[in-house]
C-alpha cells in the first residue's frame, strides 16, 4: 500500500526555513567557539613567550657558554613551562652528590637571573635524573633525589630564593634526553622547571 503524497499546498515552508536557520546558528556558534579557543591559546603562548625570552636573555648574560644550561624542548609540558637542563658534570663533583665550585657558581648566577625577573615566574620544580634504567630492580632514585635537593638547598641558602617556591623530585632514569645514546653521560642531569606567570604573589618578591 503506497502512502499518499501531501499536496503542495500542505507543505509548510517555515519548517524548512527554521531547520536551515538553526543549522546556520549552530555552525556559527561552533566557529566562534573554535576561534575564541584558538585566539586564547595563541595569546597565552605569546604572553609566556615574552617572559621566557626575557629570562633566557638574563641567563645568557650571566652564565658563561661553557657552563650555561640548555633548554629541554622535548617535553610535552603545559603552556608557560620552561625546562633548563644542567648536566651533572656541570654541577657536581665526579661521582658525588656534592656541588663543585663551578656548579655553585652556575647555580648562583641562575638564581641571580631569577631574582632579576620577579613577577614573571611563580614556581620552581627541580628534577634529578640519572642514566637510563637498565633493570627493573634499581632506578637510582636516591642519587637523583639527593642531587635535586642539593641544587634546591643551594638556591635557597646561597641564591636568595624563598624555599616555598621550590619543589624537588627524583626521577631516576625514567626520562632520558632525546637524540642521545643510552650511555651518553648527559642523561645524568638536573632539570630546573620554571612555571611562568604575569604577576608576583601579592606583597612578596622572590
Amino acid at each position: 500500500m503506497s502512502r499518499r503524497a501531501l499536496p503542495a499546498d500542505d507543505l509548510n515552508p517555515y519548517v524548512a526555513l527554521t531547520d536551515t536557520t538553526l543549522n546556520v546558528i549552530l555552525v556559527m556558534v561552533f566557529v566562534v567557539a573554535a576561534l575564541t579557543a584558538l585566539t586564547r591559546v595563541n595569546w597565552e603562548n605569546l604572553r609566556y613567550q615574552d617572559a621566557q625570552t626575557t629570562f633566557q636573555e638574563a641567563v645568557n648574560a650571566r652564565i658563561p657558554t661553557a657552563r650555561r644550561p640548555i633548554l629541554n624542548r622535548g617535553k610535552n609540558d603545559p603552556v608557560g613551562t620552561q625546562r633548563w637542563v644542567f648536566t651533572n658534570n656541570t654541577l657536581f663533583k665526579p661521582g658525588s652528590v656534592n656541588l663543585s665550585p663551578g656548579g655553585r657558581a652556575t647555580l648562583k648566577q641562575f638564581a641571580q637571573a631569577l631574582r632579576e625577573n620577579p613577577g614573571t615566574w611563580r614556581r620552581i620544580r627541580i628534577e634529578g635524573h640519572t642514566l637510563p634504567t637498565r633493570t627493573r630492580t634499581s632506578d637510582r632514585w636516591e642519587d637523583a633525589t639527593n642531587r635535586a635537593a642539593a641544587a634546591a638547598r643551594f638556591l635557597v641558602t646561597q641564591g636568595g630564593i624563598a624555599p616555598y617556591y621550590i619543589a624537588t623530585a627524583g626521577r631516576g632514569g625514567q626520562n632520558p634526553l632525546p637524540n642521545l645514546t643510552l650511555t651518553a653521560p648527559d642523561h645524568a642531569r638536573i632539570e630546573i622547571v620554571l612555571e611562568y606567570t604575569n604577576s608576583a604573589p601579592a606583597g612578596d618578591t622572590p
